[in-house]
């Protein structure tokens, strides 16, 4: 199924989540992020990128970038949820607080591996909407979009830290679609994510 009108990047094949589960890392492309590195006495100083291995280096491209998207979703669903009706700005209030959990528990993941929490200025548009649906509509596409983000550097990523941390986000943002399809309208079974979530799946038509 085609992208959605956020999703910044192609689908990710089901086989991206058949080597997750086997624990798979891949070389991933040199990054220019800065790191940091365990000093003497348990400091941390900060190195460049030249100093860094080719894997660090890669691993805080993919995981800035990560956290760039996170944070430009978080600004995104703030614009949105103040003109929802009170039981869904709840509900989406909700989702981007657990949003601001996964932002810092990959700046904390980051932060054990050596590497500088320093993501890039992203930013989503966000247009003119009419209605609820057309806001549950973009916060939907907005989870989506960061689904598949996430699995893309999930799947390029060496250290077995952040690979476990960022499925765990994945899931928790399934079960978040699960619940903006049944208030999209869709029925019981009809909500329940497909068997390989990807994040390119269209909301349910109303």
């Amino acid at each position: 199924m085609a992208s959605n009108r956020i999703t910044c990047g192609g689908g990710v094949l089901a086989a991206l989540l058949i080597s997750l589960l086997a624990g798979c890392g891949g070389g991933g492309g040199g990054g220019s992020s800065a790191a940091t590195t365990p000093a003497a006495g348990g400091a941390s100083a900060e190195v460049s990128a030249s100093t860094a291995t080719p894997e660090e280096a890669a691993d805080a491209e993919l995981l800035n970038h990560v956290l760039g998207r996170q944070k430009a979703a978080i600004v995104a669903s703030g614009q949105v949820i103040p003109k929802l009706s009170p039981r869904l700005a709840h509900m989406a209030a909700y989702f981007r607080a657990q949003e601001q959990e996964h932002v810092d528990g990959v700046v904390k993941a980051m932060r054990g591996l050596g590497i500088a929490a320093e993501p890039g200025e992203e930013e989503i548009a966000v247009a003119a909407m009419d209605s609820d649906r057309e806001r549950l509509e973009f916060l939907y596409e907005v989870e989506s979009a960061t689904i598949d983000e996430e699995l893309s550097a999930i799947s390029d990523l060496e250290a077995s830290w952040p690979r476990s941390l960022l499925s765990s986000t994945v899931a928790n943002q399934a079960q978040h679609l699960t619940l903006l399809r049944q208030a999209l309208g869709a029925g019981p079974l009809a909500s329940v994510p497909v068997p390989f979530e990807n994040g390119t799946f269209s909301p349910p038509v109303g």
